[in-house]
């Protein structure tokens, strides 16, 4: 079951960092879901986020892809979040960059 998304981004996917012993490519299988750690402006550290695309895919750079997002300590990210704030993905190395588009309050605790 899908819960309720906090927030709404735009994945644009670079590998800039990516070597030969890295793979240039990110995927989405059936399930739609990934959950990958992300360093958030505004916020500290590596935190995993759960992200659901609308269907399954492979992103290679250069690719953008629409996301719903659920991290999984909201409270190192309720001031964070709002539309505008950008974000990095990291697997190993940082590979894509995301863009809050916009905030769900309901899918975070105390502001529905």
């Amino acid at each position: 079951m899908i819960p309720i998304p906090q927030f709404r981004a735009e994945l644009e996917f670079h590998f800039k960092e990516h070597g030969s012993e890295h793979r240039d490519w990110f995927a989405f299988g059936d399930s739609c879901h990934r959950r990958v750690p992300m360093q958030v402006s505004g916020g500290e550290g590596l935190n995993t986020v759960g992200m659901w695309a609308n269907e399954p895919g492979t992103y290679r750079a250069g690719d953008k892809v629409l996301v719903d997002c659920v991290v999984i300590a909201p409270e190192l990210f309720s001031s964070a979040i709002k539309p505008g704030v950008k974000f990095e993905l990291w697997d190993c190395v940082f590979f894509a960059t995301g863009t809050v588009l916009e905030r769900n309050p309901a899918g975070w605790p105390n502001e529905a």
